[in-house]
């Protein structure tokens, strides 16, 4: 968007600008396609589900669950798509679970229900709690799917009531005096709980299946019912938490809607898992903003919110490019790509870029990170950009039959015309020119130093040379740690207790910690985020990797750490007869102002 003494234009692909006013923007070809594009706005709106009961617990119902592809919960017809407005700002409500219940006093509590989630006008009640051996607490409370009924003598609890069309009742508990009894298990979206026996708690209710991202996933299962004294606690569905036999019942998984596990005698119930949000249109360009992810497949673009957020069709408010994963801080836009593609702006914006390749493979010495760039403000324009992300250096097998080999490097990332980050370097293995490591963005760790052998030198700007390795040429021997793009890889030690080299550490700064949060990705420790770690080398002590994704050295039979995929972080280093670290694939992040 381009301001001109109070006059604003918005370039949108396809579009028409007929009016230009003060305060005051028509558009024709762009409203049209904005109104084509919401006015089958599809959804997939589940509720938190519910707590299990402690005590003799019923599990937690699940979420209610309501969709307009694939199915919907209850078993009841898909819903019908919303027609939604252009510049208008929609909340989005993401429901709670009910809470994990510890065990308070002689009698228990029945859980507590989930939190309801909306979108626009569509609400999906929150699960009910699953009840308990509790007087006027027996039953299970209605919800989106009900509770299950509490278990154990004087009575057996009654599985709660339902929302119809989205979910089912819970089942019902045992009779049976103490010392064997199971409680009912939850609701779930797609079937009725199961009801308690003497000995086993009931299973809580089937989930329902939606492919509104692409992929097929399970939501809303009912949790299990607590027993005592029996066989087992009843098992949890789609990510619902198990029943506790004579034991505490587990959580449900969270953004799943399912229902927490219903507890055992004298335990608390689990939690149940919270809900989630996820709305999808079709549209060659995105529409909207807002979400925990926006990500696009098979002509749709998908926002799902794991937590409450706003979805909005305000122009300004839209990411202003495609490709890769999108992300927002509420400042800047970012896109993540994990791996090769294209990168097109729809308008003009000023971008920082983060470039790092992928990592070199372990040999004895560590291997080097892949290179590390950074780019501020760059000026981007309305055209497709190439993508190539690097990937990590294949590990390889070293076996004393075969004698040395040689270790594999990183591969190269680039955006654009900008400059190549390359690739790490290989760790060094015993002799010859096999015992020199590889140059790269960061150099390989030297492999054992019998006197001839080089360290990988890094490149200016993108990262650190290896370090050096040892050997007394009788029978201590050692790698070099791996560089990483924030320091050289330690040299092997040459004193009591002799070992490999760490790897190098990885890079960080103000701009890498804000995309690392962003995104969540990059090696976090101490509140920084790291990218391009190198690997640790050889030895009698084993060299750890450089923070930023770098693997650690290994010793048969177990195999060398690779390097952090998506990190550049060089692969670990090994002895003979075993397997070296792979590096980790490479990344590439653009950021630009919301």
């Amino acid at each position: 968007m381009t301001t001109h003494l109070g006059l604003q234009r918005i370039m949108i692909p396809g579009s028409q600008v007929s009016a230009l006013t003060t305060g005051n923007i028509t558009l024709t070809g762009a409203r049209q396609a904005f109104v084509a594009g919401l006015s089958a706005v599809d959804y997939l709106v589940v509720a938190g589900g519910g707590g299990g009961g402690s005590n003799g617990g019923g599990g937690g119902g699940a979420g209610g669950l309501r969709s307009t592809v694939t199915a919907t919960g209850g078993g009841g017809t898909l819903e019908t798509a919303l027609s939604l407005s252009i510049n208008t700002s929609y909340t989005v409500t993401v429901g709670a679970g009910g809470p994990k219940l510890p065990f308070i006093g002689g009698s228990g509590a029945r859980g507590d229900n989930g939190s309801n989630s909306v979108f626009s006008t569509i609400t999906s009640d929150g699960g009910g709690g699953g009840g308990v051996n509790r007087t006027g607490q027996f039953d299970g409370s209605a919800g989106g799917s009900g509770g299950g009924g509490g278990g154990r003598n004087p009575g057996n609890g009654t599985g709660g009531a339902r929302t119809a069309n989205q979910g089912f009742a819970g089942g019902n508990g045992s009779a049976n005096a103490s010392p064997a009894f199971g409680a009912g298990g939850g609701g779930g979206s797609g079937a009725v709980g199961g009801s308690g026996n003497d000995s086993v708690g009931g299973a809580g209710g089937a989930g329902v299946a939606v492919a509104i991202t692409g992929s097929s996933v399970t939501y809303a299962g009912g949790g299990g019912g607590g027993a005592e004294g029996g066989s087992g606690g009843g098992a949890g569905a789609a990510g619902g938490g198990n029943g506790g036999n004579s034991a505490v019942g587990a959580n449900a998984t969270v953004n799943t809607g399912s229902g927490g596990g219903g507890a055992g005698a004298a335990t608390g119930g689990g939690a149940g898992g919270s809900g989630i949000v996820i709305a999808r249109y079709s549209s060659p360009t995105q529409l909207a903003s807002g979400g925990t992810t926006i990500t696009s497949s098979g002509g749709y673009f998908i926002h799902t919110f794991s937590s409450s957020g706003t979805f909005n069709t305000t122009l300004s408010t839209l990411a202003k490019a495609n490709g890769g994963t999108v992300t927002t801080d509420g400042s800047f836009f970012y896109h993540t790509f994990t791996g090769s593609g294209t990168f097109t702006p729809n308008q003009s914006v000023t971008a920082d870029l983060l470039v790092v390749a992928g990592g070199g493979a372990g040999g004895n010495g560590g291997g080097g990170a892949g290179g590390l760039l950074e780019f501020t403000s760059q000026s981007l324009t309305a055209q497709n950009y190439t993508v190539t992300v690097g990937a990590g250096a294949a590990r390889s097998v070293q076996l004393a039959t075969q004698g040395d080999i040689t270790a594999n490097a990183g591969g190269n990332s680039i955006f654009g015309s900008l400059t190549t980050a390359q690739g790490g370097g290989s760790g060094g293995n015993q002799s010859g020119a096999n015992g020199n490591a590889g140059n790269g963005g960061s150099g390989g760790g030297e492999g054992y130093g019998r006197g001839t052998n080089t360290v990988g030198t890094g490149v200016g700007g993108q990262g650190f040379n290896g370090g050096v390795g040892f050997s007394d040429l009788s029978t201590h021997t050692s790698g070099g740690g791996g560089g990483g793009a924030g320091a050289v890889g330690q040299n092997a030690k040459t004193t009591p207790p002799y070992g490999g080299g760490n790897g190098g550490i990885g890079k960080t700064s103000a701009l890498i910690n804000a995309m690392g949060a962003a995104t969540s990705t990059g090696e976090s420790s101490g509140g920084n985020y790291y990218y391009a770690g190198g690997g640790g080398g050889n030895g009698p002590t084993k060299g750890t990797g450089g923070l930023g994704g770098g693997g650690a050295a290994k010793s048969t039979p177990d195999a060398a750490v690779n390097g952090l995929v998506n990190t550049g972080g060089g692969g670990g280093a090994h002895g003979a007869d075993g397997p070296t670290g792979a590096g980790g694939s490479g990344i590439i992040i653009i950021r630009y102002a919301v």
